[in-house]
């Protein structure tokens, strides 16, 4: 049996593929390898593996995680993992490596992933990630995600750039006020999480054509920070992954075709194309 993993600061996706290819999906809370010391990964990886996996026969583990940056992470990673099955060959790497296995598979290519955050590289089969933009996260950077949409509409929204009946919708939709906005992004945990939820509101109101300006310029703004500046995505196509881009496919192509970049394929989760590229292996 093979074990792939799909791991996010908030949920893991763990995949058990038996010898004939058939896929089980078993979920548990995710992490953030980067924000934990060697020891709580270990601790993290071993308590989250589903209960329901832990005795089976598993000859190999493919783990791809959010914040895994180095060996560092990688090595504790794989620590954990043969600590459960001893004989297994693991392997450790970062979400945006099992992103571009699964829409780019044995080509070279772009990953972009848009999801609460956002992040891009350039994928060579060979030799993985080989150039990438810093994220820089949801206060400097994450252009295109869902934090980022959600941040634009609170701006242009309280500031007065729309309508005051598009401003009370949105306030009235997602029962909040300006004070209320303002206690959740400066003094509640997870600032992040609560203005991507404003992306849900943005997809049920794109008949009104100031919210999907929006969505259309965020998603150009993170091609032209994130991609443009790559010198050795020119030429390449470019697969997205995740909630966001999935969400907003006609808007990301449209950005896309104003950047004259090329999509190849745009996909909500990676479990689909690491299931397929790792069933060779």
């Amino acid at each position: 049996m093979k074990l792939i993993v799909d791991s996010g600061s908030t949920k893991a996706l763990w995949i058990l593929l038996d010898g004939n290819g058939k896929a089980q999906r078993f979920e548990s809370p995710g992490m953030n390898p980067a924000l934990l010391s060697e020891e709580d990964i270990v601790a993290s990886v071993t308590n989250r593996i589903p209960p329901q996996i832990k005795g089976l026969p598993v000859s190999k583990v493919w783990f791809y995680a959010a914040g895994c940056r180095g060996e560092r992470e990688s090595e504790a990673i794989c620590r954990a993992l043969t600590s459960i099955w001893r004989s297994a060959t693991s392997f450790a790497g970062s979400d945006i490596l099992g992103a571009a296995r699964a829409v780019c598979g044995n080509s070279p290519g772009v990953v972009s992933i848009l999801g609460t955050g956002s992040n891009c590289a350039v994928y060579s089969p060979a030799d993985g990630i080989i150039a990438s933009t810093p994220p820089l996260g949801f206060i400097i950077g994450d252009e295109g995600s869902g934090a980022d949409i959600g941040k634009t509409i609170v701006n242009h929204a309280l500031k007065g750039l729309w309508s005051k009946e598009l401003k009370s919708k949105l306030l009235s939709d997602l029962s909040l006020t300006q004070n209320d906005i303002i206690e959740r992004v400066y003094r509640n945990p997870e600032p992040n999480r609560f203005l991507a939820s404003f992306a849900r509101w943005a997809k049920a109101n794109l008949d009104h054509k100031e919210v999907e300006e929006i969505i259309v310029h965020r998603f150009s703004t993170f091609i032209y920070h994130n991609i443009k500046p790559l010198h050795e995505a020119k030429g390449l196509p470019t697969g997205f992954v995740g909630s966001i881009a999935a969400e907003f496919e006609p808007q990301l192509r449209c950005a896309a075709q104003l950047h004259s970049v090329e999509i190849s394929s745009i996909v909500k989760a990676p479990d689909h194309g690491l299931i397929l590229y790792h069933s060779k292996d």
